[in-house]
């Protein structure tokens, strides 16, 4: 079974650093909130996108396609952690200034008001990640003429044969 967040493509062409991908169809595609909500089609096949070619991938090899881990980490941050965290420190303030105060109530509402501020950041910054990052191709898995010189196990190891002096 493969890791999450990794898709595989077959490579259409390439400008420099940049590869242009389309995506093959895999269970972790068709499993994306995108597939989910129609978007792409949910069979999650024929996205075409523009990647950064690390390893110097040729048109037609199939290859890796991963996002980095430190853009995950800041995702998962600014979805999960952030807002929560906000929701509860600012409610522990309303605590103590309800408590200051006199007045009931001001937890529950500077709690929900740190988590709407919080959550409105980290929408904003999710989308800055979005527009900032790029997946990257970080292997090549097959070449196409890998694949057209040999059709089965058996006949790469008789080709080998030969090739070996």
């Amino acid at each position: 079974m493969k890791p999450s967040g990794i898709e595989t493509g077959t490579v259409l062409s390439t400008d420099g650093a940049w590869a242009t991908v389309i995506t093959n169809k895999n269970s972790a595609c068709r499993e994306c909130g995108k597939a989910q909500a129609g978007i792409c089609g949910k069979q999650g096949a024929g996205i075409i996108m523009r990647v950064r070619n690390v390893p110097g991938a040729k048109t037609g090899n199939t290859v890796v396609l991963e996002l980095g881990k430190s853009t995950h980490a800041a995702a998962y941050f600014f979805a999960f952690i952030l807002p929560v965290l906000a929701l509860f420190l600012f409610a522990y303030l309303g605590h103590l200034a309800s408590d200051h105060i006199g007045i009931r109530g001001i937890d529950a509402a500077s709690g929900l008001g740190g988590f709407l501020v919080a959550l409105l950041y980290s929408l904003h910054k999710i989308h800055k990640l979005d527009k900032a990052s790029h997946l990257s191709i970080s292997k090549i898995i097959s070449d196409p003429h890998d694949i057209a010189l040999s059709a089965c196990a058996e006949e790469s190891d008789y080709l080998d044969a030969f090739s070996k002096e």
